[in-house]
C-alpha cells in the first residue's frame, strides 16, 4: 500500500503538534513556581513526569500499531490527549497538574505509530527522506512550543498555554485521521503476547540494543540542557520567559537542514551519518562549557546541539525500524521507551546536578553523555566492521551459537 505523497507533509505537521505537548512546561517552570508558589526547582519534576508516562505509554500502547488498524488507533490517542490538556488547562495545583500530565505523556505517542506507518507506505529510496519531513516537523513542534509556549504564559497567564495545545491537537489530529486511507482488518498474537514479542525482540535483536545504548545518551545530552536552560537564561543574563523562549528559535536550523540529513541518509547510509552527527552533538556540548562567558556562546550551542541530536537520531532510527518490517511498531516501542527512559534519568539528574553545583555542573554532565554516545556509535561501528570481514574471509562460517527463530520470537 502507498500513499500520496502529500500525506507524508500533513503527517509531520500532526507529529509536531502532538510531540510539542510533551514540553509544554519547560518554558512556563518558573511561572508553575510563581503561581503554586513553590520552588524553581520543585516545578522541573513535572517535565519527569510527562516523560516518564510519555515511555509508558511508548511501551503498553504503540506495539499495536503492529496489530490493529492505524486510523482507529490514532483516533484513540488524540482524544485521550485532548482529556489531558483540558485537565491540565483547568488545573488549579501541581498535583493536579501532574495527573493531568500522566495523561497527555501517556496518549501523545501518535507519532511513532504514524512514523512507522509512513516508513511502510512510501516508494522505496525515499524513507530517509520521509523520516527526515517528520523529524523537522517534530522538532518544529518541540521550539515553537517553547517560543510561543512562553510568550502566552508571560502574557495571558500558563494556563492558556495547555488551552492552545487542545485546540491544536483536536484540528490537526482529526484532518489526520480523515486523509489516512482505510486499512484491511489486521489480525494479530493477544495483548500479552504482542508485549512480550516486543521484549524478545530487544534480546534477539543486537541492532537493537547498539541503537538503543547510542539513543540514551544523545536524548539525555539535549535534555540535560533544555530542561534547565530556562534558569541560564533569566538567571544569568536577565531574560524574561517570553525572552528566553524565543531562544528556541535558533533550534529551527535543524528544520532548514532536515531535507539534506535525509538525502544523504538515503545516499551513504545509518553509520556514517550518525557518526558525522554525534560529531556537531559534542561540538554543540563543548560550546555550552562557555555558556556563561557570553551570549553567542549559547546560541552556537543550541544550533549545534539541536542539529546533532536531530540528524543522529533519524540515522538511528531508519537503521532500527529497517531491521524487522512486520515489527516496525515494536521495534520503534523499543527504540523510543529507552529514549524517554534515558531523558528521564537525564531530567533527574540535571535537577540533582544544578542544585549542588549549578550550571556548570550541568553543561558539564551534557559533555560527559555526549562523548558516551560517540563512543558507543564507535564500538558498534567497529564490531560490525569486524563482522562484515569475517563473512568476507569465511562467508560459510558460523558467526556465534544458534538462536530461536526471530520470526517465531516476534509473533
Amino acid at each position: 500500500m502507498t500513499v500520496r505523497r502529500g500525506v507524508v507533509p500533513l503527517i509531520a505537521v500532526c507529529c509536531g503538534v502532538t510531540v510539542a505537548n510533551i514540553y509544554l512546561a519547560h518554558p512556563i517552570l518558573s511561572l508553575l513556581a510563581q503561581s503554586f508558589g513553590v520552588a524553581d526547582a520543585d516545578t522541573a519534576f513535572i517535565v519527569t513526569v510527562a516523560q516518564i508516562s510519555y515511555a509508558c505509554g511508548l511501551f503498553l500502547l504503540v506495539p499495536l500499531g503492529d496489530v490493529v488498524r492505524r486510523k482507529r488507533l490514532l483516533a484513540v490517542l488524540l482524544a485521550g490527549t485532548g482529556v489531558g490538556l483540558a485537565l491540565a488547562a483547568l488545573a488549579g495545583g501541581l498535583g493536579m497538574l501532574a495527573a493531568a500530565t500522566v495523561l497527555i505523556g501517556a496518549f501523545t505517542v501518535a507519532p511513532h505509530v504514524l512514523i512507522p506507518y509512513a516508513v511502510s507506505v512510501v516508494e522505496p529510496g525515499r524513507q530517509g527522506r520521509a523520516l527526515a519531513a517528520i523529524n523537522a516537523g517534530m522538532t518544529g513542534g518541540i521550539v515553537l512550543s517553547r517560543v510561543f509556549g512562553g510568550a502566552l504564559g508571560e502574557y495571558l497567564g500558563w494556563h492558556s498555554v495547555y488551552l492552545c495545545a487542545l485546540v491544536l491537537t483536536a484540528g490537526v489530529g482529526l484532518a489526520t485521521v480523515l486523509v489516512l486511507p482505510k486499512e484491511p482488518r489486521r489480525e494479530g498474537p493477544s495483548y500479552p503476547r504482542l508485549i512480550g514479542s516486543t521484549l524478545r525482540l530487544l534480546v534477539d535483536e543486537p541492532g537493537v540494543r547498539w541503537a538503543v545504548g547510542v539513543q540514551v545518551p544523545v536524548f539525555a545530552t539535549f535534555n540535560v540542557i533544555w530542561v534547565m536552560i530556562v534558569f541560564l537564561l533569566t538567571d544569568r543574563y536577565g531574560m524574561s520567559v517570553a525572552a528566553a523562549g524565543l531562544f528556541g528559535l535558533f533550534s529551527l536550523v535543524t528544520m532548514a537542514t532536515a531535507p539534506f540529513v535525509g538525502r544523504f541518509l538515503d545516499r551513504r547510509g545509518s553509520t556514517m551519518v550518525m557518526g558525522v552527527f554525534l560529531g556537531v552533538l559534542v561540538a554543540g556540548a563543548v560550546l555550552f562549557q562557555f555558556s556563561e562567558l557570553a551570549i553567542g556562546f549559547v546560541v552556537a550551542g543550541i544550533m549545534l546541539l539541536n542539529l546533532g541530536q536531530q540528524g543522529a537520531g533519524i540515522a538511528n532510527q531508519s537503521r532500527i525500524l529497517n531491521l524487522r518490517a512486520d515489527s516496525r511498531s515494536r521495534l520503534n516501542t523499543l527504540y523510543m521507551t529507552s529514549n524517554f527512559v534515558g531523558g528521564s534519568l537525564a531530567s533527574l539528574v540535571a535537577v540533582a546536578v544544578f542544585a549542588t553545583a549549578g550550571w556548570s555542573g550541568v553543561v558539564l554532565t551534557a559533555l560527559v553523555l555526549s562523548l558516551v554516545a560517540f563512543g558507543v556509535w564507535l564500538a558498534d561501528a567497529l564490531r560490525r566492521r569486524r563482522l562484515g570481514r569475517r563473512r568476507l574471509s569465511r562467508p560459510d562460517a558460523p558467526l556465534g551459537p544458534p538462536r530461536r527463530t526471530r520470526a517465531a520470537n516476534a509473533r
